[in-house]
């Protein structure tokens, strides 16, 4: 487009604008066309430099305009936990005041009774109805696996947690393990261990059948998966991640062959622990495993199921702890009456691959209690 036409354009654009303003104009204007002719030379050169400055400068990036997120996309952590993150230690605390079914309290087969803890929060943080009692390992003794809080414990504060169960048919020792657990799953409780517990016994079964201690096995051994064996029973695994299983052999010869039992207990006389086996490994299971001679063949290389007993903590194995079996303990010692018994004993994870020395090595024996006709 020439200067003449930008020129011609702008005046008639500028003639209708500044006509439509006259009505707001406080003194009129005695010469518009030469006003305008003026004004437009004036906005055609300013044009004209702006089109040779822009034809020759280097053209500069747009800002990005800074979002700001809208109500939903804002996250932030539970009040709750307001030292959780980086400070467990002094955020989960709990510390037992009373529970009612003392320990060996003596009850008949069947009976519906109420657990009940009462826990004071001695941690920094706020517990809510989200926090909740779970089932740790042990007997469970028809409990729900899980029951949650009550309402909101504040620091300090203490509250009681009832949960209900039932007196197993099988007389004899009933023990289970509880703890605490928040929301984020991360688990707590009382004491060293953080552990607590309910343990009763259905009927006299001492005054009422016989029990029977077999000290030692006949036979006992540790396997590595490398093959290598070890005379004594040893779980865990080594420095070089290489897994340990122990296993044992107990003769029930000794036994009527008209008894029937009414109880199987798993003690242990004593252990020797290599590093934290237990923290790093879990819960050590004790499994009915039928072999031969302790050969490298013995090793168990699948994922185990079906324990006898479990035992989750140093404490459990120290000298004269004992854990009674259920129904299926029972069975395979029935079963094998009048000849031999033989358990594998193995940690629930192989190895931790830490490179460290995790292992116990177990003196068992094993308590049978039983009826005669």
């Amino acid at each position: 487009m020439t200067q003449k036409r930008i020129f011609a354009w702008l005046t008639i654009v500028l003639v209708f604008i500044l006509s439509g303003c006259a009505t707001e104009s406080i003194e009129p204007t005695p010469n518009i066309a030469g006003t305008a002719a003026a004004m437009a030379e004036t906005i055609v050169a300013v044009q004209l430099t702006k089109i040779a400055e822009e034809a020759t400068s280097t053209p500069t990036q747009t800002p990005v305009p800074t979002l700001t997120p809208s109500p939903t996309q804002t996250f932030s952590l539970p009040t709750q936990f307001p030292t959780q993150q980086g400070d467990t230690g002094t955020c989960l605390l709990a510390h037992m005041i009373s529970e009612t079914i003392p320990d060996d309290t003596v009850m008949e087969a069947g009976v519906h009774f109420d657990k009940t803890w009462d826990i004071q929060n001695t941690g920094t943080c706020t517990w809510t109805e989200q926090f909740s009692v779970v089932f740790h390992h042990g007997d469970l003794l028809g409990a729900p696996q899980q029951t949650f809080f009550p309402g909101t414990v504040e620091p300090g504060e203490s509250f009681t947690l009832s949960v209900p169960m039932v007196a197993p048919a099988v007389p004899g020792e009933h023990l289970g393990f509880w703890n605490l657990l928040s929301p984020d799953g991360q688990a707590f409780g009382t004491g060293s261990s953080g552990l607590f517990w309910v343990k009763i016994i259905v009927g006299d079964v001492v005054a009422e059948g016989v029990i029977f201690d077999i000290w030692g096995p006949t036979s006992e051994g540790g396997v590595l998966s490398t093959g290598e064996i070890n005379s004594n029973v040893v779980a865990g695994d080594t420095a070089n991640n290489y897994p340990w299983q122990g296993f044992a052999t107990f003769n029930l010869a000794n036994i009527p062959a008209n008894a029937t039992v009414t109880a199987v207990s798993m003690l242990f006389q004593g252990s020797n622990i290599n590093g934290t086996p237990f923290s790093d490994l879990g819960c050590m299971g004790v499994y009915h495993q039928n072999y031969g001679n302790i050969d490298p063949s013995d090793f168990y290389s699948d994922t185990p199921g079906g324990a006898l007993w479990s035992f989750c903590s140093s404490g459990e194995i120290t000298a004269g702890a004992s854990r009674i079996g259920g129904e299926s303990a029972i069975s395979a010692i029935q079963n094998s009456i009048g000849g031999v018994i033989q358990f594998r004993y193995q940690f629930n994870t192989n190895t931790d691959n830490d490179s460290v020395d995790d292992y116990a090595t177990l003196f068992p024996l094993v308590r049978v209690e039983y009826t005669v006709p």
